[in-house]
């Protein structure tokens, strides 16, 4: 009796945990009802789910009576599962409850899906099917479009029950949503045309940098080139945009190329860092870890022929962790005073967040955004704007460089080539006259107190042209002591005149060296500028009336005559402007 008592307790207790188990987890696909439909909606949520099946089981075998493939009810928006033990099944019904038939479209958000296939069972077992990703051709009722999306009608009063199996990599990201068509064609524009803007800044800046690597011989410009270039494929490729424009009937992979040039962004971004802040010379050890990264990427480019463990420690390394050790590592630079370093760490922390981000996502820590799908190419392009930034300041700064005296701050004659140069092709002269100037006992002071007292002399002069000027005239530093004054404003000779004059009183004024003042003395030759003489004549009659001025006693301001032939003090060179 005792027994029989307890084989029974056995038996209820056993059914009640199978019914408790059927309610709480119903293998029956989960209706959806389109008569509210409005715009779209995620259906996640409604689907039932099946993971770890075996790539060998078909359709039929899902639809036998005795399969035993269990199908659980989705507690998310996101379908996410691991792709390595098998496929993942999803299943659904699509109610229509209005009096009209319903033509939408099924999207799977998920660009790196290899391979999903759909199927459309209408009350009487007819099926529809199609196929779309990133490593089959696109068939059946799938659309042409960055993620597998597919076209789905629904007659009045109907129930369609939907199947998509989805394979693809180590992780499978499913988030399933139903558009009326109307609203797909907006989303599907929307979407396109951002990403298409996304690259077309990027490619904006993939042209500059272009520009300035073919004109110059410095490497990390080349070398930021080719991270742009890399760049742009990585953001086409990533978003499903260069499967569904290139190969989109093709039985081809662009997976495997999207590892590849993610490898390349990274790869390419650590050796232009390296250079561009010359972390070989200012941080050795950092230099040797970026190099090892530089490798880990290349070992990533070919990971599939590894163990499956290796291949994805090597690309966490490349695709997590590296990123992260640049970033620390350009930090330290910054914090130690390197150029530039602040401009890179501000570039590459936006592409490190977007990631890290993503990569929070598929351990499911981070929730699901529709604008996770564009994190990755606003990371990329923010980058690729501040990287050009950063050259773009350096580049000024070289071109500065090597049109300023570096003793001086003044333009140098350099500059004044290319200042004349651009005056020259103005149609209204933008300059009224050219003052030549020579400093007066100048050699004696170098003579008498050493170079150290002239170089001082000549900075305080430089100041003092630059003050005088302000506004109205720039000056140039053409020789040892020679300067020369460009004078725009549109003022009467005798203005001109008595800024010559000013000058003179400004060079005049003592400099303080260790105790001792220091005077020099200096003459100015002016030629004014008129519509029948052009710049270079313009230089030669001012270093005649220098020269005229220099005879007579120095310490004065001289006009060329112009009823006389320039005449230029032997040993004096004028200065060659180009044409």
């Amino acid at each position: 009796m005792r027994t029989n008592f307890l084989n029974f307790a056995g038996r209820f207790l056993s059914l009640l945990i199978v019914v408790w188990v059927s309610l709480s987890f119903p293998s029956d696909a989960q209706t959806v009802d389109l008569g509210q439909l409005d715009g779209r909606m995620n259906i996640s949520r409604q689907a039932s789910v099946a993971k770890n099946v075996p790539a060998a089981i078909t359709l039929a075998d899902i639809l036998s009576p005795t399969s035993d493939i269990a199908f659980i009810k989705s507690e998310s928006d996101v379908i996410q599962a691991s792709s390595r033990k098998g496929d993942v099944w999803m299943r659904t019904q699509l109610y229509n409850s209005t009096s009209s038939d319903v033509h939408g479209d099924l999207v799977v958000r998920f660009p790196y899906l290899e391979r999903a296939d759909i199927y459309l069972l209408d009350e009487k077992g007819r099926i529809q099917s199609g196929t779309a990703g990133a490593s089959v051709a696109r068939s059946g009722i799938a659309l042409p479009a960055p993620f597998p999306s597919f076209e789905i009608d629904v007659p009045a009063g109907q129930t369609r029950t939907i199947y998509v199996r989805a394979s693809g990599g180590p992780m499978v990201v499913m988030p399933v949503w139903f558009h009326t068509s109307a609203d797909y064609q907006s989303w599907f524009q929307g979407s396109v045309a951002l990403l298409a803007l996304l690259m077309g800044i990027a490619c904006t800046f993939t042209a500059y940098a272009w520009s300035i690597a073919r004109k110059s011989t410095t490497v990390a410009y080349r070398l930021y080139f080719w991270f742009c270039v890399t760049a742009i494929l990585y953001v086409i490729f990533s978003t499903g945009m260069g499967k569904s424009l290139f190969w989109p009937q093709a039985n081809v992979s662009t997976i495997t190329l999207v590892y590849i040039l993610q490898g390349a962004v990274t790869a390419f971004g650590a050796v232009f860092i390296s250079n561009f802040l010359d972390i070989r010379r200012r941080w050795p050890a950092f230099f040797i870890a970026m190099n090892a990264l530089v490798f880990m990427c290349v070992i990533s480019s070919i990971g599939g022929f590894f163990p499956s463990d290796l291949s994805r420690a090597v690309y966490m390394l490349c695709s997590g962790i590296g990123p992260i050790v640049v970033l620390t590592g350009v930090w330290v630079l910054h914090r130690r005073g390197v150029p530039g370093a602040g401009a890179v760490l501000i570039g590459w922390a936006p592409l490190i967040m977007a990631t890290v981000w993503l990569y929070l996502r598929l351990f499911e820590i981070t929730p699901y955004f529709e604008v996770n799908h564009y994190v990755l190419p606003l990371g990329l392009c923010f980058t690729v704007f501040q990287f050009s930034w950063a050259i773009s300041n350096r580049v000024k700064d070289a071109e500065a460089s090597a049109a300023t005296d570096p003793l001086t701050g003044l333009s140098n004659r350099r500059d004044l080539d290319t200042t004349l140069a651009a005056l020259a092709r103005s149609n209204t002269p933008a300059c009224t006259a050219v003052l030549a100037i020579d400093l007066d006992g100048f050699k004696a002071i170098n003579d008498t107190h050493g170079h150290e007292a002239g170089d001082l002399v000549l900075q305080v002069i430089a100041s003092r042209l630059k003050n005088v000027g302000a506004g109205r005239a720039k000056p140039f530093r053409t020789g040892g002591d020679e300067f020369l004054i460009v004078y725009a404003n549109q003022d009467a000779r005798a203005e001109i005149q008595e800024f010559g004059n000013q000058c003179i009183a400004v060079i005049n004024r003592p400099i303080a060296y260790r105790g001792t003042l220091l005077t020099v003395g200096a003459s100015i030759g002016v030629a004014f500028i008129d519509d029948h003489v052009d710049f270079r004549e313009s230089i030669s009659r001012a270093d005649a009336a220098l020269y005229e001025a220099k005879r007579e006693g120095k310490g004065v301001v001289r006009l060329f005559d112009q009823r006389r032939t320039p005449v230029v003090q032997p040993g004096f060179r004028p200065i060659v402007v180009n044409a």
